[in-house]
């Protein structure tokens, strides 16, 4: 896949078709083709308004078609598309305005960019011919720029990325390569476009002529039975939910593979670890759940195939010489062109500890690749809990034991600031019994029989409370927020007692 002729190879396919919720409300069907002419026709008035190669444009706003015109207008001109998170208030983004001196500003929301002079509704996408394009808009001078991003990683904190036009080409000819993705694919994209993933999911389809569907990640249980994907990227919590609705009893096989729609190919995790019930579950009824394994700083690292595939591994290297394993087990990449050319909003000390000085990233992710080249993670480097004795173990080692025990939905493994001790904080249905608590003590007593007394859970807190991102549990990737659990469970985690929240 290459920018330059994306437009061409995409009206190759006249069967594909964009399907998407306008920002009247209204959801369109189109030919691919149709919302290439709509987008060649926005690029070219913003080049009468004065926006050019190297400017900056802003984009905040949720899933929707004319996100979709926006991005490949800024592909035509050449411009840098500027993503904003939705959820990103309007104090931070007026910081963001003052600091990169976009062309254009994009919103949904007006309130968060009043004052704004150079804003534009993206409901007036279509209908408008001229752009209030800013006189003092500035140029960036790298070709390889593609776009701006931000990351939350594992801290939740907000980095900002410069995207590369390079690394996204070369990602995405790997995608639709080793997935053999086709014509006869279609794809449901229900996380984020701010989500960087998901505009290669757009790319890719475009390029290989597969159809897709963009809504609003709240849809997703509304629309994945009813548009039948062949292939959907979600983060664990999304297929946990589903399996736990339709996986378990003795008309799983029958009721799990309609709610997909019948026409699954394959399905793609990441983002956070997955319960090997989970993996296992679904492929035991036909349905291929596959771990791969990325950072938007590098691009994706590995991943299973419908081909090769192994439960328990995240996949192997897709270039397995780009990988390399530092004495401690870091996961650091070094390749001729990385999704991102680094960090435009972090502070030295962020950037120098990932970009290395000899061009290497670092990803702070630990692992090891096995004899047949599947590589396994085995946690956060900067996660490892030190013990009072100065042993070191990643608590996801323990936590994949903890969700093994029946009833056990989430397990996060931390250290008491009070005393020094492990808790488990144990996420529960809210029907669970006092027979399945007792279950669970036990299952606790069976894994700390088994593993080291530095690794033994001393105590637990249990909670019906899900961790989502609203709570302040979950980064916007989904993803364990560590600080924001230990913070919510503060008081029942330092207390010393066994205690239920």
């Amino acid at each position: 896949m290459d920018f330059e002729n994306l437009f061409d190879q995409a009206r190759k396919h006249p069967g594909a078709e964009v399907s998407a919720r306008k920002a009247d409300g209204d959801t369109c069907t189109v030919p691919s083709a149709q919302l290439l002419d709509e987008a060649q026709a926005l690029a070219d008035r913003l080049a009468a308004s004065g926006v050019t190669r190297g400017m900056q444009i802003g984009l905040q706003a949720q899933n929707g078609y004319e996100y979709l015109l926006w991005d490949l207008a800024a592909i035509r001109l050449g411009a840098v598309l500027h993503t904003l998170p939705e959820d990103l208030p309007a104090d931070a983004i007026a910081a963001v305005v003052e600091a990169q001196r976009a062309a254009l500003w994009v919103f949904e929301k007006a309130e968060n960019f009043d004052g704004v002079g150079n804003g534009v509704a993206i409901a007036d996408t279509l209908s408008r011919n001229e752009f209030p394009v800013a006189a003092d808009a500035a140029t960036i001078a790298e070709a390889d720029l593609h776009s701006r991003v931000y990351s939350s990683g594992s801290s939740g904190r907000l980095k900002g990325l410069n995207i590369s036009r390079r690394g996204t080409e070369g990602l995405v000819s790997d995608f639709i390569a080793d997935f053999a993705l086709a014509p006869a694919d279609s794809h449901l994209i229900f996380l984020p476009l701010s989500n960087y993933q998901q505009r290669l999911s757009v790319y890719g389809c475009l390029w290989a002529g597969a159809s897709f569907k963009v809504v609003h990640h709240t849809a997703i249980f509304q629309e994945i039975g009813r548009y039948a994907p062949s292939f959907i990227v979600a983060p664990p919590a999304i297929y946990e939910v589903i399996y736990n609705l339709f996986g378990r009893g003795a008309d799983a096989a029958e009721k799990l593979p309609a709610f997909f729609g019948g026409k699954i190919r394959f399905m793609i995790t990441g983002m956070a670890p997955i319960s090997r019930e989970l993996l296992v579950g679904f492929n035991r009824h036909g349905l291929n759940l596959l771990e791969a394994y990325g950072v938007t700083e590098t691009g994706m690292i590995a991943w299973n195939t419908p081909g090769q595939s192994r439960i328990g591994s995240v996949g192997r290297p897709i270039h397995p010489e780009h990988v390399h394993l530092t004495d401690e087990s870091e996961v650091v990449i070094k390749r001729p062109f990385p999704l991102s050319l680094g960090y435009f909003d972090s502070s030295s000390e962020d950037s120098a500890a990932t970009f290395r000085a000899d061009g290497s990233i670092a990803t702070g992710d630990m692992g090891v690749i096995d004899a047949d080249g599947f590589l396994s993670l085995s946690g956060r480097k900067k996660e490892i809990i030190v013990t009072s004795g100065g042993s070191k173990f990643h608590p996801e080692e323990i936590e994949r034991a903890l969700v093994a025990i029946a009833g056990v939905r989430h397990a996060v493994v931390t250290m008491s600031a009070g005393d020094g001790k492990l808790v488990a904080v144990l996420v529960v249905d809210a029907q669970t019994g006092p027979e399945a608590i007792v279950a669970i003590e036990q299952g606790i007593q069976a894994m700390n029989e088994s593993v080291a007394s530095y690794k033994r859970i001393h105590r637990k807190v249990v909670t019906t409370t899900m961790l989502t991102i609203e709570n302040g549990m979950l980064t916007r990737n989904l993803k364990y927020d560590r600080r924001g659990i230990y913070r919510h469970f503060q008081a029942q985690i330092e207390s010393g007692e066994e205690v239920a929240a």
